[in-house]
């Protein structure tokens, strides 16, 4: 027979591609997560195992080809081509493909892992053809065995002097162009399955970036802070005491996961002098208190129920002043840092 015939092999490669893509998928995801929390390890990670996935399912898409090619001279399998001439022998047989459903189930879930194990081994049969040529064998398997049946036919067809035999050795390397559903490919399966629903649950992730607390306005914070500072007129200078500002980065609402926002940052000013007499430091901060309208003693205030913008006088001996101005965006940041610079000189501290 000279007619070229086709006849299924396999639907893997439609679910490599499947793979690919969603692999491809969650890099550019995950690799855009690298952007929003680059201090965590997660995303990194994640896109690792994101170009593995997508160069396994590459490499098994072109190993298994949907379909056989049955030509004048050949069987074409994909981009591999099986002269009739080579083949010897042509044997058929059942092999169990419950290995692979154990491997993965039994990890996955105890009980339906359970349940399998206590099942037939034939009630998990593919059926197998394998030809044998003087380079090594080649296999194919299906789910139906009349697909086995129409394969089989269609090389007697092309070699008539070879009868089919039954029995295959499944451990016998060979040339498979259907996936072999082992213990190996039950743990590879088991690890696609845990790669899917790692990587879906921590892309999800990306989705909430607000923030555990803010940003809040950046206009009313430097009013509040100006409006204190505008209480604070007439203080002598307080040479001894050190100035310093820290940039506290801003938690997110899942900070576990994402980390802090390196978009938005809580400043913070710290005055402080360990040579101040005490009754001296008592005074600066008995005017403090007064301006920020605190209670004697007290020694926190938010200075606006609306903002964030915190006064904070612990009782230590020594001067300690600290303000913040709760997270706000960073692009706020010098104009508040001004802002504090002049709440700072006018206590008498440059």
């Amino acid at each position: 027979m000279s007619e070229t015939r086709v006849l299924p092999l396999s639907r893997a490669r439609r679910w490599t591609w499947v793979v690919l893509a969603v692999a491809l998928a969650f890099t550019a995801w995950h690799g855009y997560g690298i952007t929003v929390a680059p201090e965590r390890p997660f995303f990194w990670i994640g896109v690792g195992f994101d170009v593995l996935v997508a160069v396994v399912a590459w490499l098994m898409g072109r190993a298994w080809p949907p379909e056989a090619e049955f030509g004048p001279d050949a069987i074409v399998f994909g981009g591999s081509r099986l002269p009739y001439a080579e083949i010897t022998e042509v044997r058929r047989g059942a092999v169990s493909a419950k290995p692979f459903w154990l491997a993965f189930w039994l990890p996955t879930s105890l009980l339906i892992g359970l349940i399998v194990a206590l099942r037939s081994s034939s009630e998990f049969d593919r059926e197998v053809v394998e030809l044998r040529t003087g380079g090594g064998r080649v296999r194919a398997r299906w789910r139906d065995f009349r697909a086995a049946d129409a394969f089989v036919t269609a090389v007697h067809e092309k070699r008539p002097d070879l009868e089919a035999g039954y029995g295959v050795v499944p451990d016998a390397f060979a040339r498979d162009y259907s996936p072999r559903l082992g213990v190996g490919g039950g743990f590879l399966a088991f690890g696609l399955g845990l790669w899917l629903f790692l990587g879906g649950w921590f892309g999800l992730q990306l989705l909430d970036q607000s923030l555990y607390r803010g940003p809040f306005p950046a206009a009313p914070t430097g009013a509040a802070i100006q409006d204190l500072t505008a209480g604070l007129s007439g203080f002598a200078p307080l040479p001894d005491v050190t100035r310093d500002f820290t940039e506290w980065p801003c938690d997110r609402t899942n900070d576990l996961i994402l980390g802090p926002d390196p978009d938005a940052a809580d400043l913070h000013l710290k005055l402080e002098s360990r040579t101040l007499p005490e009754a001296a430091a008592g005074a600066v901060e008995d005017r403090l208190r007064q301006a920020a309208g605190m209670d004697p003693g007290q020694y926190l205030e938010r200075y606006d129920l609306d903002l964030d913008f915190e006064v904070d006088i612990p009782e230590v001996d020594d001067l300690y002043v600290e303000f913040s101005t709760g997270c706000v965006t960073g692009d706020a940041v010098p104009g508040l840092r001004d802002d504090l610079t002049k709440l700072a000189a006018a206590m008498g501290v440059r």
